[in-house]
């Protein structure tokens, strides 16, 4: 049978297929957030990083790249790396406010939270509008404007990694001793995602790899993701 103009085969497919893996994982994280369960919460969000990394990877290698690849691209981010870390931060810093019975406080702490998700949206509509005539297959700058969004929510969520880290070791949560903290980090976090500063990007960065190559290279990357995920099942 011919093949239809415009059908898509499973090279081109692909970059998509990795985009929604990361946006289930990232919708994944605030289910585990919800069952107060933080370093999954956590990892669904470093996860959903990778796959934002594969799929753009898969695009260059596979040179699959499409307006609905870039536009699913957009709105998975704003999902993963805008919404569910700013619940995930929310719900944790949310307990040792309740426990010295500040709720009045958590008002006050949401409209940060609401800055974050709000500034990444601005983020990515301006970085698809900045790109919108150009090449889908090279883009004419090396740097990204602003911090990514995958960055941003990997910077919101380093308190709570450093949190970790002293629970490890025995030591008290520098969250419940010091909540408001996160307030400030959280601003700061947000309006570098809308600044101008200049954020290396690899968009420029080319591969020679053959096409036949191609699905190999993304296999070995799939199975380095499957090793940080320490064999944990986190889609069940």
């Amino acid at each position: 049978m011919a093949k239809q103009p415009g059908s898509l085969s499973l090279p081109k497919l692909l970059p998509n297929i990795f985009t929604t893996i990361g946006l289930c994982s990232g919708l994944t994280g605030i289910r585990f957030a919800l069952e107060k369960e933080w370093e999954n919460a956590v990892l669904c969000i470093l996860v959903a990083a990778c796959f934002d990394m594969i799929d753009g990877l898969s695009a260059r290698l596979l040179k699959a790249f499409s307006r609905f690849g870039a536009e699913l691209d957009s709105l998975a981010d704003t999902i993963s790396f805008g919404v569910a870390p700013s619940i995930i931060t929310y719900l944790y810093i949310r307990e040792p406010i309740k426990l010295v019975e500040e709720d009045f406080l958590l008002e006050w702490y949401w409209m940060p939270i609401l800055l974050f998700a709000a500034c990444n949206a601005f983020r990515l509509a301006r970085f698809n509008v900045m790109h919108l005539g150009e090449s889908e297959t090279k883009s004419t700058k090396s740097y990204f404007t602003g911090v990514p969004a995958p960055a941003a929510a990997g910077l919101l969520l380093m308190p709570l990694g450093f949190d970790f880290i002293l629970a490890r070791f025995g030591q008290d949560s520098f969250l419940s001793n010091y909540p408001t903290c996160i307030v400030a980090w959280v601003a700061l976090v947000s309006v570098l995602m809308i600044s101008r500063l200049p954020t290396f990007s690899f968009r420029n960065v080319r591969f020679n790899v053959a096409r036949n190559k191609a699905m190999l290279v993304l296999l070995a990357v799939c199975l380095g993701v499957a090793v940080f995920m320490k064999e944990k099942l986190i889609f069940l």
